[in-house]
């Protein structure tokens, strides 16, 4: 088995998009309650927000929806071209190489926090969020989109259809990873929310922490590829 012929296990993909998701529950909790009802990955949400401050209280309440939108787009725009430039053909060192700039992402926007101006902030949260849903999108080989919970509820309930009315055993997999995403998000949410309001510079450093641990993680012997068949 050579270098360049390995792939993910199933479990490391999980963890790594569900470590990814609890991280963006709280970040998502967090930039809403401390940094003007801002979502940064859920872009749904972020522009209900955006249209209802701008026809409510106009421009000067609104604005600070929309840096966080293009750093959004411009993190889904990199993280692709990354994915497709960086380590191509070796999925583990790949993989290595995009978490070591997320969790340096991470440690550069904990540590400037403090000085660093709302508007920049999110934006580059923004940035950050894009970028991991467009690196962490597998759970157990199944597409999911962590960080937009519409799209994952609309599927958990076409797989729960297909599970128990049509019968299908594959459905219900599905319908598990799904709901374990869905549980895994709000948890994030739950606790980035207690966070905020204990410790609203602390939320960053924790996430910071997790995804070192997810970092640690691809570097084990339990998280090595399996051959390609």
């Amino acid at each position: 088995m050579t270098e360049t012929t390995r792939q993910f296990r199933p479990v490391t993909a999980t963890i790594l998009t569900l470590g990814a998701t609890l991280v963006m529950g709280m970040i998502d909790a967090d930039t809403f309650l401390n940094h003007g009802a801002v979502f940064v990955s859920a872009q749904t949400g972020n522009l209900v927000v955006f249209v209802v401050k701008l026809i409510e209280h106009g421009w000067g309440a609104a604005w600070v929806n929309v840096p966080v939108w293009i750093g959004y787009f411009l993190g889904c725009f990199g993280a692709q071209g990354l994915s497709e430039h960086l380590g191509r053909g070796n999925n583990r060192r790949q993989m290595r190489w995009l978490m070591v700039l997320d969790v340096g992402a991470y440690v550069i926007l904990a540590s400037l926090q403090r000085p660093l101006p709302t508007m920049w902030l999110i934006f580059f949260l923004g940035i950050v969020a894009g970028y991991e849903l467009t690196v962490f999108r597998q759970v157990g080989g199944l597409g999911i989109n962590n960080g937009i919970m519409t799209g994952n509820t609309k599927n958990l309930a076409t797989s729960t259809y297909q599970a128990w009315i049509v019968g299908d055993q594959s459905a219900r997999q599905r319908q598990i990873r799904l709901a374990g995403v869905l549980v895994i998000f709000i948890v994030g949410c739950g606790v980035g929310a207690r966070l905020a309001m204990l410790t609203p510079r602390g939320v960053l450093w924790i996430a910071t922490a997790v995804k070192a641990i997810l970092l640690a993680w691809l570097f084990l012997p339990v998280a090595m590829e399996k051959p390609v068949r």
